[in-house]
């Protein structure tokens, strides 16, 4: 603050500019934090008058829910939650059916169903995997505590299910009610930003002038930015109807920025290698054509967003250059009439990619446009062409390994408890459970597991001030809320910090968990301090088994993740049901270049490793499903089902063993290919049927699979016996 307007006698409005400044920059945390104080509060009196044995099940149902600021997103995991308790509860009902005394048995056997849970969330995407979660640990919450008393295990689930709904509904009206904030403004306004920065991958690409590990890297941020927006689509249709009517629309835009960013991505590829030729036309009559997409795209600032306004303009010249890139491209060819045969076949394959990415492009943001403009009341909604349903991508070996984990942790507390003839046994294993099942759905689990025994530990030594320092001078519920406020104020506000968020979810969950309010309220230090250890003992566990049992980080992880990347190219890309089938390749592409993402710089499976089969795969297989669809609406010429039997058998090959040999020989029979088609009069290679013609458009696609392999980053490539014909 300035000293000479204090002296000046200006402090008054000196502190007020600087708390202005501050609610300025911090006042949404402070108002979230308040949101989530407010919904433990009325879950907390609600449950007491209700006369709830115990309100800490809903208190950290609230907690969990409120973690996420948006109120379609805390609806959408409130609906999972009640779905998951509901079918945890059910399991424990069945458990003590069928193992009412037989306290091995029944171990075992949960262990086993939270082993499934987990697994379940590990293979199934957004909140589909929070369901999972719950209808894990539900069953151990309700199960566990009555296991000394299997006739009370009704009554266990009843009061949870109870105090769990009152969770939900508190958090639910808060969320929704008090200065809401709407996930479809989130939603719109990430898009504005991804669309910039999808443009400026377009112009990075078509300018030819970044280095290939760094388009990569945008691509990869691309993608990221892509999955999240995909989450937040997941929790609109919980929020707003008209989102929901756009739900297809949305999917569909997806799909529009998966085709249009490979597309561009080959193109990049293609400019680059053809540049390097002995005829140098063929490149530069690419480039004019990539100048006039240049010219339509507009110079977006790094970090900024595109409007409404400018995606109507750009869509209308995106519009105008559709229509006119025919004659362009005829235009073009014709100045060549008098190169090789070779430096016509690259420029016809060369400007086939870049016409069929402009009309991914021009799909892209006529969605972009038609998802931002009010839509008359007496328009029908829009209709996907493809599936409205986003299949599961996950890695089935990951998914048992997860499952695995959970159960050894499971039976490795069990057996603790039932080995130490420790009486707050039960303590630990539900923290184990609740650590291992919550955790498992999170990217870093060993990491979440220690910033959440961090965020523990303080609300043990917190719990300790509240339950024992302050609570026996309570009285009243005015009292009681005056005290409880603070605490969840400063866990929630943690929570808002990206650095501190897990710390700070740990802490509101732990202290409402530890604290137990009790009605009525019971001063028992002893039991304290053992269930905050037993809770403590359960983290850790779980931390050790994430650490231990098929860590996120191990090659055999990444090679179960690579072989299913190579098994999808080779079976379902080739030989599949084109049904659903580019949408399946998409979600599977986008999961797996996520997870190189997050692999080490270094290793056998490094990232660069991972990232450059990822992309191999994305460009050669969206090239073998573009030829198949192409073959599936146009009659082909009559050898062409043989050479796409022998094109087919190569690519699966390469993908399903590969090897330096399987590659050279999945190089030879493209170029076969492409020679055969280019020397056969039937599939009407002049300049006429270039852009209407499917077998035109199968060529181009050849070369895409072959510039592909014959690519410098191709995972199996010495450099050294890189084959391009200069001299042609």
């Amino acid at each position: 603050m300035d000293a000479r307007a204090l002296r000046a006698g200006a402090w008054p409005a000196t502190l007020a500019a600087a708390a202005l400044e501050y609610w300025q920059a911090d006042g949404a945390r402070w108002l979230h934090a308040g949101k989530t104080a407010l919904a433990v509060v009325m879950a907390t009196w609600l449950s007491m008058r209700l006369e709830l044995s115990s309100p800490r099940t809903a208190m950290v149902s609230v907690v969990i829910l409120m973690m996420h600021q948006h109120s379609g997103m805390v609806l959408a995991r409130g609906f999972y939650r009640a779905v998951g308790m509901l079918a945890g509860s059910l399991a424990a009902l069945a458990l003590f059916h069928a193992f009412p005394q037989e306290r091995v048995l029944f171990f075992a056997c949960l262990s086993i169903w939270i082993g499934l849970c987990v697994a379940g969330a590990a293979y199934y995407r957004n909140y589909q995997s929070y369901g999972f979660v719950l209808s894990g640990y539900a069953t151990c919450i309700a199960a566990v505590p009555s296991i000394n008393n299997p006739y009370g295990i009704f009554d266990n689930v009843v009061v949870s299910l109870s105090e769990v709904s009152i969770g939900i509904l508190c958090a639910g009206l808060v969320s929704g009610l008090v200065f809401p904030q709407r996930v479809t403004a989130m939603l719109l306004s990430a898009g504005q930003q991804h669309v910039a920065g999808f443009i400026g991958f377009i112009r990075q690409a078509l300018r030819g002038d970044q280095a290939p590990d760094a388009l990569k890297l945008t691509h990869l941020r691309l993608m990221g930015e892509r999955a999240q927006l995909e989450n937040l689509r997941s929790a609109t249709v919980f929020e707003s109807p008209e989102m929901r009517v756009n739900n297809a629309l949305m999917i569909r835009l997806n799909h529009d920025f998966l085709d249009a960013v490979a597309r561009f991505h080959s193109l990049h590829q293609l400019q680059a290698r053809v540049a390097r030729a002995a005829d140098h036309r063929a490149g530069e009559a690419l480039q004019a054509l990539s100048g006039r997409v240049l010219d339509a795209l507009p110079a977006v600032e790094p970090g900024g967003g595109l409007g409404l306004e400018q995606a109507r303009a750009l869509h209308a010249r995106l519009q105008a250059l559709r229509e006119d890139m025919p004659g362009h491209i005829l235009s073009a060819r014709a100045s060549l009439a008098d190169a090789g045969a070779a430096t016509r076949d690259r420029f016809a394959a060369g400007a086939l990619v870049l016409d069929d990415g402009v009309a991914d492009l021009l799909a892209f943001t006529g969605n972009y446009v038609a998802l931002r403009s009010p839509r008359p009341a007496d328009e029908p909604p829009a209709t996907a062409d493809r599936p409205d349903r986003l299949l599961s991508s996950a890695n089935r070996a990951f998914a048992m390994a997860s499952g695995l984990r959970a159960a050894i942790a499971i039976l490795a507390c069990s057996w603790l408890w039932v080995a130490s003839g420790w009486s707050n046994g039960g303590s630990a294993l539900i923290s184990t459970t609740i650590a291992i099942a919550l955790y498992s759905i999170m990217p870093r689990p060993t990491t979440v597991a220690r910033h959440m025994l961090i965020g523990c530990l303080a609300a043990w030594l917190a719990g300790m001030v509240f339950n024992f320092a302050l609570l026996p001078r309570l009285d009243g519920f005015v009292l009681l809320t005056a005290c409880l406020v603070p605490f969840i104020l400063a866990g929630s506000f943690l929570g808002t910090f990206p650095p501190t968020a897990i710390i700070g979810l740990g802490f509101g969950i732990y202290f409402c968990f530890l604290t137990n309010l009790a009605n009525p309220a019971v001063y028992n230090p002893v039991a304290y301090m053992d269930a905050g250890l037993a809770t403590l003992l359960g983290i850790g566990l779980a931390s050790l088994a994430f650490a231990t049992i098929v860590p996120t980080g191990s090659h055999w992880l990444a090679d179960r993740y690579l072989r299913q990347l190579r098994a999808l190219v080779a079976t379902r890309v080739c030989y599949g049901s084109l049904a659903g089938l580019r949408l399946t390749f998409e979600s599977n592409l986008r999961d797996f270049i996520q997870y190189a993402g997050t692999r080490p710089a270094t290793g056998r499976a490094s990232q660069a490793v991972m990232l450059n089969w990822s992309f191999a795969a994305l460009e050669i297989g969206l090239a073998v499903i573009y030829i198949r669809e192409a073959v599936a609406r146009h009659v082909m010429p009559g050898p062409w089902q043989a050479q796409q039997d022998l094109l087919l058998a190569a690519v699966a090959g390469l993908f399903q063993a590969p090897s330096p040999h399987t590659l050279q020989r999945a190089v030879e029979t493209v170029e076969q290919v492409i020679r055969e088609t280019a020397e056969s009069a039937d599939w009407g290679n002049d300049a006429s049927g270039a852009l209407t013609a499917g077998p035109a458009r199968v060529r181009a696609q050849l070369h895409v699979i072959r510039l592909s392999l014959l690519d410098d980053a191709f995972p199996l490539l010495d450099p050294a016996a890189e084959t391009e014909e200069r001299a042609a």
